[in-house]
């Protein structure tokens, strides 16, 4: 029997447990771990247009009827970009940060655009900004995400869209993924998207895992794990983002929950992982990029490329587990241990 479920995306986040994502974000910064999912302080993540876009890929290439859930067409025709962008958001996080439960707002918008300027990176002057602010898409866009993103929803625009479908037409008609994008449940498979499975535990930490698509083959008794992921650089993926992003330590958590949620199914063989990596632009063909038994020992046990060192799944969870017991996260076990004193090399 398949120990997971389908369920809503805001359901499976409101789970306390960890993930890939929490012990990425552990990983490469614990202050932000510990104010994001200790102290349960709202966050907000700086996507990337890129990330954004494989959201949307993922949406409208395997959950249509869920676009209006996760997402707010934007009466804009391009989101702001660049310094413009940054000063949108920074005005909106002070102006989340000054209204109260019922709406109000503490403090006047000249107060406000003026602290969002200050921390935002423009250099002209602060009326050069405003006039260029003020009555623009900038000032729309800034208004919608006000009002949608206490929904949990992404604003996107109509050429993100336009872009986002291009890609999942790419998808769906490319030889090197089209069979498996395409893969419907049948006599011979069985597929689950965006697959979640919870509490299962890795080294006797509790974790979840949400998989973006699951392909069982009856025929061949495999289960195939594949995760979605939309890049600016298709052709590196391993350095610009298996190894930058840490994606091993999704790898390596998305065969364990795998192996956890087939458990019972004993003639069957939990592959390796793959995942399928399109091009944020629509220009490289998307690839298929296979992890190795090889890659997952490394992911475990960390490894070292070109000279830097990557943390492996198991020291991460042990110096998560040891932060959690003590409730000490502003320094590392071996730090504390050490008297404070770190070695330079």
């Amino acid at each position: 029997m398949i120990q997971g479920v389908t369920q809503t995306e805001e359901l499976y986040r409101a789970v306390m447990l960890d993930s890939s994502s929490s012990l990425k974000d552990f990983s490469m910064d614990r202050k932000k771990y510990h104010r994001k999912y200790i102290l349960n302080e709202d966050i907000q993540e700086k996507d990337s247009v890129a990330a954004n876009l494989g959201r949307l890929v993922e949406t409208m290439l395997w959950e249509p009827h869920l676009f209006d859930e996760k997402f707010f067409m934007s009466s804009v025709a391009y989101i702001p970009t660049g310094l413009m962008l940054e000063f949108v958001e920074r005005l909106y996080d002070v102006t989340r940060d000054s209204t109260d439960e019922a709406g109000n707002v503490s403090r006047t918008f000249q107060e406000l655009a003026e602290e969002a300027y200050a921390l935002s990176s423009f250099k002209i002057k602060f009326d050069q900004v405003l006039k260029k602010f003020v009555g623009s898409d900038a000032e729309l866009y800034y208004n919608e995400i006000r009002k949608v993103r206490a929904k949990n929803l992404t604003v996107v625009d109509t050429q993100q869209v336009a872009t986002a479908e291009k890609i999942v037409e790419t998808l769906k008609t490319d030889p090197n993924v089209k069979h498996i994008v395409n893969c419907v449940t049948s006599q011979r498979y069985d597929v689950k998207d965006q697959m979640q499975v919870e509490d299962f535990e890795i080294d006797g930490h509790r974790f979840k895992a949400m998989m973006d698509r699951v392909i069982v083959d009856h025929e061949e008794m495999t289960i195939q794990v594949y995760d979605l992921k939309c890049t600016w650089n298709v052709e590196n993926f391993y350095e610009e983002y298996y190894l930058y992003r840490r994606a091993y330590i999704q790898a390596y958590i998305y065969m364990r929950a795998a192996e956890h949620a087939f458990r019972g199914y004993d003639k069957y063989t939990v592959l390796e992982p793959v995942f399928l990596v399109c091009d944020s632009a629509n220009y490289f063909r998307p690839l298929r990029y296979q992890v190795s038994g090889a890659n997952l020992f490394d992911a475990r046990n960390g490894f070292e490329h070109k000279g830097r060192k990557y943390p492996g799944v198991k020291a991460l969870i042990e110096e998560l587990s040891w932060a959690h017991t003590n409730n000490i996260w502003n320094i590392s076990q071996e730090n504390l241990n050490n008297n404070g004193i770190a070695h330079l090399k």
